[in-house]
């Protein structure tokens, strides 16, 4: 094999593995001639595997960190790049992962009968059916810790700070409350951090279609964006790595094993925490009473008008 045909299998392989995140979070790049050029780069002769091929094999299962999946996914990776005669190794890694053993969110309202327990499952989409749907880890906040949190829900439309600051001018009480966030500006982590900070007990984040779709393109699989009950999960921690480690690896080249600490200050949130699909938030925001939200806090899900609370909308949140 060649020189050439090795990079191409190299391109055509990493094409595969970021496309996926530029044409999710990225704005599409003005095309130029070195676009052009990676492009035409990563086209293999025919008898070599493509792009979509790589993709498909990469993203046919779950493959949580950790679990057996994700050891298939680096060896498929290592065998590819191998196959191509480019030198591959891996390292193992022991590191502090933490996964959902039980999770609820259950909403009661005055206007509402009996509390309703949110359902915090992603549906299937219909056409699109996959042997792996047991494999699918429930949605959670990586590093959330473990514990309950009831209390009156409030909207804080991104979680910043001066979200929780515009909130303290109208004389919103957010302490002891479970606040309802979106996604969009700032870290996950930051907005579970900003929540703890003005009091709150408990938080929960949400997808707005406002920030991550459109009223017309639709969702998946007509268009790149999420179902509404699709949810974005990941970790609410604000360090880099192994909080166990910071600093250093997780590796096992001594006999012991290497050293240990505790995560930096500040890193680990304090309050838990859910991510939940637009279609939950929806049903929380229409029970949630008090001032009209600013206009610029409203987005777009099927709610006739974005209130802030507190109350009369309760929520009961547990990540045990």
């Amino acid at each position: 094999m060649t020189k050439v045909s090795r990079w191409k299998s190299f391109i055509s392989l990493a094409v595969a593995v970021l496309l996926p995140f530029a044409t999710t979070f990225l704005p599409a790049p003005p095309r130029n001639d070195f676009h052009s050029l990676f492009l035409s780069s990563a086209a293999p002769p025919a008898s070599n595997t493509t792009v979509s091929d790589h993709l498909r094999r990469l993203t046919a299962r779950p493959h949580v960190s950790g679990s057996p999946a994700d050891a298939l996914v680096a060896r498929y990776v290592s065998d590819v790049l191998s196959s191509a005669a480019l030198p591959t190794h891996s390292v193992r890694y022991d590191v502090l992962l933490t996964f959902p053993s039980f999770r609820s969110l259950t909403l009661s309202s005055p206007e509402l009968r009996l509390p309703v327990a949110l359902p915090l499952t992603q549906l299937h989409v219909p056409g699109h059916p996959s042997p792996f749907s047991d494999e699918v880890v429930p949605t959670f906040h990586a590093y959330a810790p473990s514990g309950s949190a009831v209390g009156p829900a409030v909207y804080a439309n991104y979680g910043r700070r001066e979200d929780f600051s515009a909130l303290a001018r109208l004389g919103i009480n957010v302490s002891r409350s479970v606040v309802v966030a979106r996604y969009g500006k700032i870290h996950r982590g930051d907005i579970v951090k900003n929540a703890h900070h003005a009091g709150a007990a408990g938080v929960v984040i949400y997808t707005d279609t406002a920030d991550y779709g459109s009223e017309s393109d639709g969702w998946f699989p007509e268009s790149r964006w999420m179902p509404p009950s699709g949810v974005q999960v990941g970790t609410v921690y604000n360090g880099a790595g192994d909080p166990t480690t910071p600093g250093w690896a997780s590796t096992l080249e001594m006999a012991g094993g290497c050293e240990r600490a505790g995560p930096p200050e500040g890193a680990v949130a304090d309050i838990p925490s859910l991510p939940i699909s637009a279609a939950d938030a929806a049903i929380i925001l229409k029970e949630i009473g008090g001032p009209v939200a600013d206009e610029a806090w409203h987005g777009l899900l099927d709610v006739p008008v974005y209130r802030l609370g507190p109350g009369p909308a309760v929520l009961n949140l547990t990540y045990i």
